[in-house]
């Protein structure tokens, strides 16, 4: 198939694993007060004859001491901004088990953080409102269409029935980060974003710069275990790896042919497998250390890159025509409104200022680390030209996928997926073998 042809049978989408990338995003104390006017005018409730205006609402997610601070004042900008009540709570351990047990007995908040691989169990019990007719009134702030309908796919039910039960916050498209200094030392006179401009960056071009970064002792590649990295690499290459609800990289020929090739290089040492590195050995901190010369990771990490002293820039995944912004994951996660909320207008409206144009500039303008998951604010990624090529983090989210309908639908496969792959990878399988098990674990929801 053609690399840029979309890498799904139907449209499809991924997962919320690095929403803490979203939710660090946060940046802005002034967030919400953005959107006092808003794309559809008026504050915030249910309970003021002014649309948007007053209400009371309880809000939570995930979040670390630093992030729950900002989301802490988030919420006291959106009151003095619109005249609502709102309070934030932070959940702590299990979150989508303990999200699913207040909801269950009638305590869980108005609105909330949904990983991906939760949305579906919230969607069949019946515990998130669908924002379709919210969103269609006039005076709405956000249009589902405002969002990048490839990020939404997994807020829909995996029935096909309408509806639509979440709104993506933000997004965090996967990346070719590379060390530039490293690339240079080894004798690369064109590095992979330099390549992806002249239209070279493909895999042959991919493997003379593992083999290079190899031959100075430092390590090229990481491959992640988890299906986010793996799909992307099959997908980038032109492969095909779900049709609609089922798993099918193990009969698809480009899929394997990239798989094939992954599994060599992990002979051959161009690449690493990272289920392998010694016990706290990250992929990050290899990277920051410049004893790895690339990885495949999202905007979250540029914080931490912008403290350190070597050049660094990304590139979108290498493809089959060299030129072309393949499709990969794009890790995300939504806002969802409880169906029970206290005040459901308030509710409505907090969730979709919270996600609209206004709320997502406030929220990752001034260095946030994550992207916009809508038009239109491609101006947010370029803020200091950090890196030089930013602005493919844009271009990546709007080519890219969610976590697919195979795994979405079912919630032990998503939480199992990564050990079954890493388990069979350890076990020394080949890559057929690999995608046999994988595909069948996937395809069976267990």
């Amino acid at each position: 198939m053609p690399t840029n042809e979309k890498p799904f049978g139907r449209p499809i989408t991924r997962r919320g694993f690095l929403a803490s990338a979203a939710l660090a995003g946060v940046g802005s104390s002034a967030l919400l007060t953005a959107c006092a006017g808003g794309s559809a005018g008026g504050g915030g409730g249910g309970t003021s004859s002014t649309p948007g205006k007053g209400g009371s609402l309880t809000w939570a997610s995930w979040a670390n001491p630093g992030e729950a601070e900002r989301f802490r004042q988030i919420s006291k900008d959106y009151e003095a901004a619109h005249g609502s009540k709102v309070t934030f709570q932070v959940v702590v351990g299990d979150y989508g088990a303990k999200l699913l047990t207040q909801l269950a007995g009638n305590s869980g908040p108005d609105v909330f953080y949904v990983q991906d691989s939760g949305m579906q169990r919230l969607i069949q019990s019946k515990n998130v409102a669908d924002f379709t007719e919210f969103t269609s009134k006039p005076d709405s702030p956000l249009k589902l269409d405002d969002l990048y309908p490839n990020l939404m796919e997994w807020c829909k039910p995996a029935d096909g029935s309408p509806g639509t039960y979440g709104l993506v916050v933000d997004c965090n498209p996967i990346v070719f980060w590379f060390n530039k200094d490293m690339a240079a030392a080894a004798g690369i006179t064109q590095n992979p974003a330099q390549l992806q401009e002249s239209g070279t960056w493909n895999r042959d071009a991919l493997d003379d710069f593992l083999t290079k970064i190899k031959a100075t002792g430092k390590r090229g590649m990481v491959l992640e275990g988890g299906f986010g990295p793996m799909f992307s690499w099959m997908t980038a290459f032109g492969g095909k790896v779900v049709d609609g609800d089922k798993a099918i990289f193990n009969e698809d020929a480009k899929s394997m042919e990239t798989l094939e090739w992954l599994w060599e290089g992990m002979a051959n040492r161009n690449i690493t497998y990272g289920g392998s590195l010694p016990k706290g050995q990250g992929i990050d901190a290899l990277f920051y250390g410049q004893q790895l010369a690339s990885c495949q990771m999202g905007r979250w990490i540029l914080p931490n890159l912008k403290k350190l002293k070597f050049g660094y820039d990304i590139a979108p995944f290498a493809s089959a025509d060299g030129k072309t912004v393949p499709p990969v994951i794009v890790y995300t996660a939504a806002m969802g409104v409880n169906a029970k909320a206290k005040d459901p207008e308030a509710a409505m409206y907090f969730a979709t200022r919270f996600v609209n144009k206004d709320g997502q500039k406030a929220r990752l303008s001034g260095g946030g680390n994550a992207v916009p998951a809508t038009a239109g604010l491609e101006d947010v990624v370029l803020e200091n030209k950090l890196p030089e090529h930013c602005a493919w983090f844009t271009d990546v989210a709007k080519n890219g996928y969610a976590i697919p309908p195979a795994i979405a639908s079912k919630a032990e496969v998503g939480a199992n997926l990564g050990t079954e792959m890493d388990k069979s990878i350890k076990a020394g399988d080949s890559a057929k073998v690999w995608a046999d098990k994988i595909c069948k674990f996937i395809n069976n929801g267990s």
